[in-house]
């Protein structure tokens, strides 16, 4: 039987076999999650694991999540902020029930959403190019790879082959960066509406993108649905 881990200088890295394992452990337990909470499909209870970016957490979910609590206090949600290609991976190895994010589209409009995901648009933001000196000679300050922002952002400055690209771990530490001279981030405004810029900031409108929901093609629960009922009523945001 092939091991379902590799001993790497004291601690456990799961071999392919281990992950493989687990993506079919994570399917069986989402289905019997699924199964139990199909017994009473009129009373949304149990789980949801629900994902989101870190934008769509500290702007949109801290006035929507009471609401939703109201609504199902049976059900027990867990919220865990990502980039998008990771909570979209997560979703896809059933790791997460749905998550919030923004997915890349071709550049004539169209959604690339993978074959097993579902999605449904939720909200518009309205991204914008934050920065001290001039974008010309800026540095980028972003989320790390899988962020869907960044992903524009190294776009927009592909032809500037001196360009670097500074990781940060929170907008809070993005903005620090950008007061600091010679960075620009790329924000939603949502985002800039609750937090507080340096005097020393310049904004200007960058593109509009949407966030979607996302879960895997088949999944339905009372708990998400009710979550999918309460985003979609209160899109536009």
């Amino acid at each position: 039987m092939s091991s379902c881990s590799n001993a790497a200088i004291k601690k456990m890295v799961l071999s392919t076999a281990g992950k493989q394992f687990l993506d079919y452990a994570l399917r069986i337990l989402s289905l019997a999650e699924e199964a139990k909470q199909a017994l009473h499909p009129t009373k949304p209870a149990g789980r949801l694991r629900l994902g989101a970016m870190e934008a769509t957490a500290a702007s949109r979910l801290i006035h929507l999540l009471p609401q939703f609590r109201a609504i199902c206090p049976q059900v027990e949600l867990t919220l865990h902020t990502q980039p998008t290609q990771q909570l979209t991976d997560r979703v896809q190895r059933a790791a997460l029930d749905c998550a919030l994010v923004s997915l890349p589209v071709t550049a004539e409009g169209e959604l690339v959403c993978p074959p097993d995901i579902d999605a449904i648009p939720v909200f518009v933001e309205q991204l914008m190019l934050v920065s001290t000196t001039g974008p010309a000679d800026s540095r980028l300050a972003a989320f790390p790879r899988g962020c869907s922002y960044r992903a524009l952002g190294e776009a927009f400055f592909a032809s500037d082959a001196r360009v670097e690209i500074q990781d940060v771990g929170s907008y809070h530490a993005m903005i620090a960066c950008i007061a600091s001279g010679g960075y620009s981030g790329i924000l939603p405004q949502s985002v800039i509406d609750i937090l507080t810029l340096p005097d020393n900031c310049q904004i200007q409108p960058f593109k509009q993108v949407q966030t979607q929901l996302i879960w895997r093609r088949g999944y339905m629960s009372p708990a998400l649905s009710e979550m999918r009922q309460l985003l979609t009523s209160a899109a536009p945001f």
